[in-house]
């Protein structure tokens, strides 16, 4: 009897794998902001400012030479004028001792008389004040925003994975021939 036997090998290999690895540094991006305020400048000159007490001052007697001199010599002719009036009148009244009158003794009374005093009530001139201002200087300086951008990278690195592939056992495969008279073998 003839027979066919078929003996196989398998293949026995070894992997050895090493995982790729990606190594990535990463910067981040940067957004740098700064500002400069508005500026607002006011300026404004002081106001000239005027007081003239000059009315005030002569109101109240304060005065200067020239019109001193003016009222002094405004006084000294009306003094004068009722001096004046003052002998004319009584003169006119000596001239009645013809009269059989007593014009001495009347003169004598009078001028023991005493003269009724004046108080004078007036308001004191208010003084001159004059103002002027001056315009305020507004100047505005715009403010700014500045902006700075620092970009981001990646750098990124690569290891390859490796497959190492170790054959321990090839494939084999045997046929024999079997027969009570042949023993063949291939």
């Amino acid at each position: 009897m003839f027979q066919v036997r078929v003996s196989q090998q398998d293949v026995k290999a070894r992997l050895n794998v090493t995982d790729p690895m990606l190594y990535l540094q990463i910067n981040d991006p940067e957004v740098q902001i700064s500002s400069q305020p508005l500026q607002l400048e006011i300026h404004q000159p002081a106001a000239e400012l005027v007081i003239d007490n000059y009315p005030s001052d002569y109101s109240r007697g304060i005065k200067n030479n020239m019109d001193f001199d003016r009222d002094n010599a405004r006084k000294g002719m009306q003094t004068v004028y009722a001096a004046i009036g003052k002998i004319a009148s009584e003169g006119v009244m000596l001239s009645k001792i013809e009269n059989k009158g007593n014009p001495l003794a009347q003169l004598a009374k009078a001028s023991m008389d005493p003269t009724p005093l004046e108080i004078t009530i007036a308001s004191v001139a208010e003084p001159s004040i004059r103002v002027t201002p001056h315009e305020a200087e507004i100047r505005v300086v715009p403010g700014r925003v500045n902006i700075g951008l620092n970009q981001g990278t990646v750098d990124g690195e690569l290891q390859r994975g490796t497959v190492d592939l170790t054959m321990l056992q090839y494939p084999n495969v045997s046929y024999r021939f079997v027969d009570s008279r042949v023993d063949i073998q291939v």
